[in-house]
């Protein structure tokens, strides 16, 4: 064989082993194009869409550690041998909260749930649904602050917005509808409502009432600068009876204040609604901002009646508590606030050694 020969047949012998690599090779696929998350700032700040979907979502919370001290405010512990004395509290709680919001031919299909993980003390923890509702054209449905409280005529401005003075019923299964006039600033919101399940606490023979009649709320509000005025009745279904309760809300530069009163149907009893004792009940509260950081606040209430305590036996006191209070934003998204609470003669109810003073500090991580 000569050598032209051979390189003729090494050439034929490489191009059929090219040919067959070539009809083997394996094809990389183009990569898809990544899908990045998209900012929604139709529903404020915060939100961002669901990859795959027109719907925004927003993700929140709060972490909080609390300390108190006193017999009024740490019911928790008590040190005092015997009862009554000094006492503490300590609290830690963690909470995330869902919003989303999507745009239809009816408007904005909303949804918020907020869950809250705590732990008192040594004892075991516990988890629950502080809010879990939806909001269509109007409505609300599902479980939030009653409409007669925290839902539409607010509470105090402190930690605690009462110690004995109760304002009102707190969270609630409930169908609500609001109506507002953005442009003459009024609204009218009305809600059915689940009723509570304690009325054997402070109902008596009331408790036991037989009735389908769910818990009725209607309210009436004004608003325009930095006045506002809230009109609120609630029905108990349970107890038949109820509680009337009106608010005003006024803000002048960095001083803020508030006047709210409520009468009850039946000063004799508890309801749903007026939770506190006898006819009537007025809280009073002012803030004043002095500067960017730091605001002092405080709330004032009183009611017309003492209380019953464990053993049945009626005590004409605790008609008057006061609490004064600082809130401190060390940075944005932690603030500090320390404060101290009164009860006049809080020692009738709690016994002889019991103390008429109480306070408490807590810090709060907000993100």
């Amino acid at each position: 064989m000569n050598i032209k020969s051979l390189l003729l047949g090494s050439a034929a012998a490489l191009a059929a082993v090219s040919g067959a690599q070539a009809a083997d090779a394996i094809v990389a696929a183009e990569p898809e194009p990544m899908e990045y998350v998209r900012v929604c700032d139709a529903f404020g700040t915060g939100y961002f869409y669901i990859p795959g979907t027109e719907t925004c979502l927003k993700i929140g919370g709060y972490l909080r550690v609390e300390w108190r001290g006193g017999d009024i405010e740490a019911t928790g512990q008590d040190t005092f041998p015997g009862g009554g004395g000094d006492s503490w509290q300590t609290r830690t709680r963690a909470t995330v909260k869902f919003s989303t919001a999507t745009d239809t031919e009816y408007g904005a299909l909303k949804t918020y749930a907020e869950v809250e993980f705590q732990k008192d003390n040594n004892n075991g923890g516990s988890t629950n649904l502080a809010h879990g509702y939806i909001e269509f054209a109007g409505f609300l449905i599902g479980f939030t602050d009653s409409l007669f409280a925290g839902g539409y005529i607010g509470g105090g401005n402190s930690n605690n917005d009462y110690i004995f003075v109760n304002y009102g019923d707190t969270a609630r299964n409930q169908i609500r509808y609001t109506y507002g006039d953005t442009d003459a600033g009024f609204s009218f919101t009305a809600a059915v409502e689940d009723s509570s399940d304690d009325h054997d606490d402070f109902l008596g023979s009331h408790s036991n009432v037989d009735t389908y009649v769910p818990n009725v709320v209607g309210g009436l509000s004004y608003s325009t600068g930095g006045f506002q005025a809230f009109l609120v009745g609630g029905y108990d279904g349970v107890a038949e009876e109820g509680a009337i309760k009106g608010r005003i809300n006024a803000t002048f530069g960095a001083f803020s204040a508030y006047v709210m009163a409520g009468w009850n149907t039946d000063g004799d009893y508890r309801n749903d609604y007026a939770q506190w004792y006898g006819d009537w009940a007025v809280w009073l509260g002012a803030t004043y901002q002095f500067t960017d950081k730091l605001a002092i606040y405080s709330d004032f209430n009183f009611m017309d009646q003492g209380v019953t305590d464990a053993a049945g036996d009626f005590t004409d006191t605790a008609k008057f508590e006061a609490t004064v209070g600082l809130n401190y934003a060390v940075v944005p998204g932690f603030r500090i606030r320390p404060e101290v609470s009164y009860v006049a003669d809080y020692d009738q109810i709690g016994g002889d050694e019991a103390q008429d003073w109480g306070g408490m500090i807590r810090f709060q991580r907000d993100f």
